[in-house]
């Protein structure tokens, strides 16, 4: 009988369904560090799970001609350069997500747990090509157990499910839930006006200790800044600005996992370097999520651009850490805040809180 129970508990399944094959290195991360979270505290076989996209609600610009695009980057030069960059980054991602166990599409119905989270699963208000998937809400896995972990809306509102007509609908698919966990306070606060009570939890990558797990940096750079912000969405400006910062301080710019042209040195590599990267870094300037986190986790002097895209969950990022004082709200604060260090004590305490708070939560939501 002993025999006959581990042999049911080993074979248990847990599905995460989240974001894992957005191309970016946070989107990775994330995975990978739920995943190790969830077989840290269970014997189950844990596999990610993907989903449908679905239909589009908002309205999104049209495809740009080449024409465009190479009028966008300036020169037929550096349009060409991005192009290879970007093909070569899917390339790399790709056999990157099979170190994750992520190979063709898996739709597997025959698990006892799904896990939806973290990122913005819930972000139903994306373009193409996710847009409003159902899945992400639990819909066609009715049948299993379904809990969510640092789930987000991202910029998604309460405003904007009651104007595309879809509040109550979610709010169906959400009664489902056996424990729901989200990463914000938006989020937060679209989920009480549904009448749910939930639980706030930290980014699965500040939870999890990569020590053992992170890799020493593929390219050997000193005296360097990194700048980690979606391809083409820093302005004119600010590039022209980080570019003279840059120059005045001698520092090399490096870009990780996006292609920038003001940088020396456009870089793909193994997810699991991010981390040595930004640990040896002199300065991070970024615009992102999780570059913040990456910047955070490792203690590293950084800034973060906030933008109305993702203002929700940056803003609500920095003041959980208590790091607000790291936001550069001008262009002229990038420099501002090089100059000034940065006592990482009491968000080192915060997180480490949050650590054991994520852990008690996984282990009831999983096992009860």
């Amino acid at each position: 009988n002993d025999f006959i129970t581990k042999e049911i508990i080993i074979m248990k399944k847990i599905g995460i369904m989240t974001m894992h094959r957005i191309i970016n290195y946070g989107s990775y991360l994330q995975a990978y560090a739920l995943k190790k979270l969830i077989e840290n505290i269970s014997d189950a076989k844990v596999e990610f799970i993907d989903y449908e996209f679905g239909e589009v609600l908002v309205d999104s610009a049209g495809k740009k001609s080449i024409i465009e695009k190479i009028h966008e980057n300036r020169t037929i030069t550096s349009y060409l350069k991005k192009k290879a960059f970007i093909r070569n980054n899917q390339k790399s991602y790709e056999l990157y997500l099979q170190d994750l166990g992520v190979f063709e599409k898996n739709y597997d119905h025959a698990i006892d747990l799904l896990v939806i989270g973290s990122d913005e699963v819930f972000n139903c208000m994306q373009g193409h090509p996710v847009g409003y998937s159902k899945n992400l809400f639990g819909e066609s896995y009715e049948d299993v157990k379904t809990i969510s972990y640092a789930g987000s809306f991202g910029h998604t509102t309460v405003n904007d499910l009651k104007k595309y007509m879809i509040f109550d609908e979610i709010k169906a698919m959400f009664n489902k839930f056996a424990f729901i966990s989200v990463r914000d306070n938006n989020s937060k606060n679209v989920l009480n006006e549904m009448g749910f009570e939930v639980c706030k939890h930290l980014d699965p990558v500040l939870v999890y200790d990569f020590c053992k797990d992170a890799k020493n940096p593929s390219i050997d750079i000193k005296d360097y800044i990194i700048v980690y912000a979606y391809t083409g969405r820093l302005s004119t400006a600010e590039r022209k600005r980080i570019k003279t910062f840059a120059k005045k301080y001698e520092k090399k710019i490096v870009s990780i996992g996006y292609y920038s042209d003001i940088a020396d040195y456009n870089i793909v590599c193994n997810p699991l370097e991010v981390f040595g990267y930004f640990k040896n870094a002199d300065y991070i300037i970024t615009d992102t999520f999780h570059g913040t986190i990456f910047s955070i986790k490792m203690n590293s002097k950084f800034c973060t651009i906030i933008r109305d895209s993702n203002k929700n969950k940056l803003n609500d990022l920095l003041r959980t850490l208590e790091r607000q004082d790291r936001i550069a709200y001008g262009i002229e604060d990038i420099e501002r805040l090089y100059n000034i260090e940065v006592d990482f004590d009491q968000t080192n305490k915060i997180i480490q809180e949050g650590k054991q708070q994520t852990i008690a939560y996984l282990e009831l939501a999983i096992n009860s």
